[in-house]
This record gives C-alpha cells, sequence and structure tokens, in this order.
C-alpha cells in the first residue's frame, strides 16, 4: 500500500465555473468517493492507438486536463495525452528523462496552454492491471495532487484501470465515464466487462512466445544456480582436502621434531660416556 500523505490544499487548481461534460457514457461501476474521472473520446481512443502495438516494453505518457469542483465532488477531466518521447523503458518499467519532461511542457504551451498535467498513463504488456512499487514511486514523487492520476493499459489483455488518491493512499478506480461535445456519439468498441474486470485472456502467439522464453530463462537459472552449488561444494572439499594436507603435515613436522630431538639427545649420551672413559686411569 501507499504511504499516507496528507491533502493538499487544491483551491488554486480547481474551478468551479466551468460545467461538468453533459454527453458522457459510464464505464464500470458507479464511483462512491468523492472524485469521478472524465476522459473525451477522441483521447481515450489516441490512447489505445497508440498502446495496442506497445506488446513488449511498457510505453506511457502524462494525461493534460482540468479539475472541476461541483456536487462535492472533485472532477477530473482528461482533455489530452502527451506521448513519452525520449524516455527509458523495459518491460516492467518506465523512465521519465529530463528530456521527456522538456518535451512534455513544450506540448503543453503549444497544444494546451490552458490545461495542466493532471497524471500519467502507462501499459503493463500481458501483465494486467495494478500499481508496482515502481508505479508508486513514481505517483508519490512526481503525481503526487490530489488530482493526480494514474491510467494502466495492457493491450494484450486488452484491459485498463485508473488510480486515484482516496484519503492519503493510491486507491483502484471502480468506473469513469467517457464524454464529448453534446450531439457527438459515443461509441465503444471495447468489450466493456474487460475494462472494468482484469481477467486475463488465452495467451495470444506473442504471450506464448514470451513465456517460452521465460521459461528458458528460467531453466537456465536454475543449471547455473545448480552449477554454483555443484562450484561451491568442490570448492569446500578442496578446502577440506588442503586442511587435511596441513594437518597431516604439521603432525608429519612434530614427529620429524621428536625424532632429531632424540637423535640429539642420544648423540649427547655417546659423548658423555666417552668422555667417562678417557678420564678413567
Amino acid at each position: 500500500m501507499a504511504k499516507k500523505r496528507k491533502n493538499k490544499r487544491i483551491s488554486s487548481h480547481v474551478s468551479t465555473d466551468e460545467r461538468l461534460p453533459q454527453n458522457i457514457y459510464s464505464i464500470g461501476e458507479h464511483v462512491e468517493v468523492n472524485k469521478n474521472i472524465y476522459i473525451y473520446q477522441s483521447v481515450y481512443k489516441a490512447i489505445h492507438h497508440y498502446t495496442v502495438d506497445k506488446v513488449i516494453n511498457e510505453s506511457g505518457g502524462v494525461l493534460v486536463g482540468n479539475v472541476i469542483e461541483q456536487f462535492g465532488k472533485m472532477n477530473i477531466i482528461i482533455h489530452g495525452f502527451i506521448e513519452a518521447k525520449f524516455c527509458e523503458a523495459t518491460p516492467t518499467t518506465l523512465k521519465f528523462t529530463h528530456e521527456t519532461w522538456e518535451y512534455f511542457h513544450k506540448v503543453i504551451a503549444k497544444k494546451f496552454p490552458d490545461k495542466k498535467i493532471i497524471g500519467w498513463i502507462h501499459t503493463h504488456p500481458d501483465f494486467g492491471i495494478f500499481l508496482s512499487e515502481y508505479d508508486k514511486f513514481i505517483q508519490e514523487n512526481f503525481f503526487k495532487e490530489d488530482y493526480d492520476i494514474a491510467y494502466v493499459v495492457d493491450p494484450i489483455q486488452n484491459i485498463e484501470g485508473f488510480y486515484f488518491w482516496i484519503n492519503g493512499q493510491l486507491e483502484r478506480c471502480k468506473g469513469f465515464y467517457l464524454c464529448d461535445k453534446t450531439g457527438n456519439k459515443i461509441r465503444i468498441e471495447r468489450d466493456e466487462k474487460k475494462e472494468s474486470e482484469p481477467e486475463r485472456k488465452p495467451l495470444t502467439g506473442y504471450g506464448i512466445f514470451r513465456n517460452i522464453i521465460l521459461g528458458l530463462l528460467s531453466l537456465v537459472s536454475i543449471i547455473l544456480l545448480y552449477g554454483t552449488i555443484n562450484l561451491n561444494g568442490k570448492v569446500s572439499e578442496l578446502q577440506n582436502q588442503q586442511r587435511a594436507i596441513v594437518d597431516s603435515a604439521n603432525q608429519n613436522f612434530a614427529v620429524m621434531q621428536q625424532q632429531i630431538s632424540d637423535l640429539q639427545n642420544e648423540l649427547e649420551d655417546q659423548k658423555l660416556s666417552q668422555a667417562d672413559g678417557e678420564i678413567q686411569p
């Protein structure tokens, strides 16, 4: 769980004059907490068009929009998506570089001058919907305002989920609203159940291939571990043999010292006997 954080003052970031979108379509369950998420269908489709082929490394960007306080709820309105250029990505992490942030701010100044960053989006290729410890670190350090959200998309399983701050902790949002200008029809091409239920789909060709590779890597790791254990065992055996040789050498050296001492005593006795014979008349 994310560590608790104090709610920040948001009066300078929240508008009470703007109207909420009227042309909406609900996805998922009704949200009981004091926040709602709205995303314009053009942005929603742009995000899924962008993520559909991002099936190897994580990808993502930032969400831009505004916040409207009405009916006792903070309403987070997503007006745009900016791809994370110049980022560093692996199958399990996404890092926004200094150049990435510069690119975000340039695009916002040019295309969204009256909007601000309200969260981020990233993919989990065939890993499902959740926030890893790394994701939570990103959220807690770069998206820590009360209105900041995290949007996770799995382009292989075709599922997604939003997360937001509730009482200082990151919580999964049960549902959200697609919206558009009045008169524009909202078309849903994705299976709504898959939007809100993180159930797994049968593996695709890529998923099978990826699992085979992961299985082979696991097998190689086991073999290396076994080899390391055997090598450690051989090293221990050699060390024991070395100690045995040293102990044996020490014993032989002690025996030799005793033999030398005995010979010296015997020679001394012989010298004394000879001396006594010479002295007698």
